[in-house]
């Protein structure tokens, strides 16, 4: 049997679609040890507003949000605290404060939903 290129093509369009539908469907949470169906309920019950993901993986504090709102979110959440946005990079926040600089570090999760991460205590 021959195998022609046309027969490769389908071939490598079926198993790139496959890995494009699994990575949507099973993205992993990047915050091991917490129900994520329980978190996106809360999120999804909030409204645009950003909740705390109830866990200190890795020594950080989690925070999760609707990605249209999530800019003002983070921003909001850390003026309440006494820092101000010096600039945003990529999925990277710079904030100043009294206690100096810190960043605040970001991910897109199943395209809807931004998780943020920042070290304990601020």
């Amino acid at each position: 049997m021959k195998i022609t290129r046309k027969y490769i093509f389908i071939l490598s369009l079926f198993f790139l679609i496959s890995f494009g539908i699994y990575e949507l469907l099973y993205a992993p949470f990047p915050v091991k040890q917490v129900n994520y169906v329980q978190v996106v309920k809360m999120v999804d019950q909030v409204g645009g507003d950003m909740i705390r993901v109830p866990s200190h993986y890795q020594g950080y504090q989690w925070y999760m949000s609707k990605n249209i709102n999530a800019d003002e979110n983070i921003e909001q959440h850390m003026k309440e605290k006494g820092w101000k946005l010096k600039k945003k990079e990529d999925l990277q926040y710079f904030f100043e404060g009294v206690q100096g600089n810190i960043i605040v570090k970001s991910e897109v999760w199943k395209k809807n939903y931004t998780i943020f991460r920042f070290p304990e205590g601020i």
